[in-house]
């Protein structure tokens, strides 16, 4: 279903289109087509639900079916290859707490054994309190035979020597054939936005597919080109493309690879317009909606209506922040005490105690401070998140972690 919501920001409105899926109110209309052929992505492992490029997310990721686990891939000081996302630790473990002193708190500052004693689930929930920063061969020892991976080397002039070091693991594994598996995946693919970097990694792994990481719009005929010579992939996201888009870049031998997709609006977006593979931060949902079937199973009739990432002012002001809507489209109260939101980037917004939505009624959840109502609950947080650039997904859960909806805005 698609929503039009009228976003307030900078002293005017703008037109806000959310794409959002009613819950279990529907069945997966945008799903118009079965679509078995198009590779799921485990961006991160399956970071929906667990903490991102963590042993448990990438085991979610292949109990999820996703076909291809993929993460980011950095050097320790002491030569160690690590799968971590950002240039820092900061965001993604307690590296502040444990090494105060080490500011700005790169990969590259700290040995594997000093990574190894940082906490890396806590943050995302306190299930995940002692996840670990995986190493590459841990990594591997998660994957089944049937599941790919893509590996990006991240940020490489930060890792010397990253390229080569990450060929030689995997021609140790025996993961350099260049080989398919059955899904259509590659066995190992290796993408970066660094072309040197890749020149490198090709020189001793020169079967191995390789893509130079581009993202958002479709680049132009000439830009598809100059990368048909040597890679078998362009990035693009389905709602900055079309479905000429796609036939562009398969009429220069490109397959089209998602950024992450997660809403059912989206991901058939991107099936619809023929996109190859779709990364996504919810594996199993991705599958179900390719295969047709409702999203969410446990789905209880309240949906996220809308999303206001841009008020007038300040995004968290008293009263008048950034704010995510949800509706129960049903005839009973609807119980949401305890559930939560979270944006594409994990950061939380809470439900409190006692929070029952009446049959067909609103509740508005705020990031900022506020006074609580029966229709109105406040996060108290002093920084928005949403982002009011491009667009976000924002996933709702019930308090037992079941996953009720997920909807993705854009914002022109």
């Amino acid at each position: 279903m698609n929503r039009i919501a009228m976003i307030g920001g900078g002293g005017g409105a703008v037109l806000a289109a959310a794409l959002a899926f009613a819950g279990s109110a529907q069945a997966a209309p945008q799903a118009a087509e079965k679509r078995e052929h198009a590779v799921i992505v485990g961006h991160r492992g399956s970071p929906g639900q667990a903490p991102e490029e963590t042993l448990a997310s990438y085991r979610d990721g292949v109990r999820d079916r996703a076909d291809v686990l993929e993460g980011d891939v950095q050097l320790t000081a002491d030569k160690q290859i690590v799968l971590v996302h950002d240039d820092t630790l900061a965001r993604t473990t307690d590296v502040e707490q444990v090494f105060p002193d080490r500011a700005p708190w790169r990969v590259g500052q700290f040995t594997l054994a000093e990574i190894k004693k940082l906490d890396a689930g806590s943050w995302f929930d306190a299930r995940y309190a002692g996840q670990r920063v995986p190493t590459l061969k841990e990594l591997l020892a998660v994957r089944d035979r049937d599941t790919g991976l893509s590996l990006e080397l991240k940020a490489p002039a930060n890792s010397p020597g990253i390229a080569t070091l990450l060929a030689g693991e995997l021609n140790a594994a025996g993961l350099t054939d260049g080989g398919t598996l059955r899904s259509g995946a590659y066995r190992v693919q290796v993408h970066s936005r660094d072309q040197e970097a890749l020149k490198e990694f090709h020189a001793s792994a020169p079967k191995v597919q390789l893509s130079y990481l581009t993202g958002g719009k479709m680049l132009s005929d000439d830009e598809l080109a100059a990368l048909a010579g040597w890679t078998v992939s362009v990035y693009a996201h389905p709602r900055a493309t079309s479905a000429d888009d796609v036939r562009r870049a398969h009429a220069k031998g490109l397959k089209v690879f998602s950024d992450p997709v997660d809403s059912p609006a989206e991901v058939s977006m991107g099936a619809n317009q023929g996109y190859d593979w779709l990364a996504t931060n919810f594996p199993a949902t991705t599958r179900r909606i390719l295969d047709g079937r409702r999203p969410f199973p446990g789905a209880n009739g309240v949906v996220i209506d809308s999303v206001f990432p841009d008020p007038s002012g300040d995004d968290a002001q008293p009263e008048k922040s950034e704010h995510v809507v949800l509706r129960n489209t049903t005839s009973r109260p609807v119980d949401v005490s305890g559930g939560y939101l979270r944006d594409q980037a994990s950061n939380l917004m809470r439900i409190g105690p006692g929070y029952v939505i009446p049959p067909g009624s609103l509740l508005r959840v705020y990031v900022g401070p506020g006074t609580n109502r029966p229709d109105a609950y406040y996060n108290g947080l002093t920084v928005g998140f949403l982002n009011n650039t491009s667009g976000d997904t924002v996933s709702f859960f019930r308090a037992d972690h079941t996953l009720l909806d997920i909807s993705s805005y854009i914002v022109p």
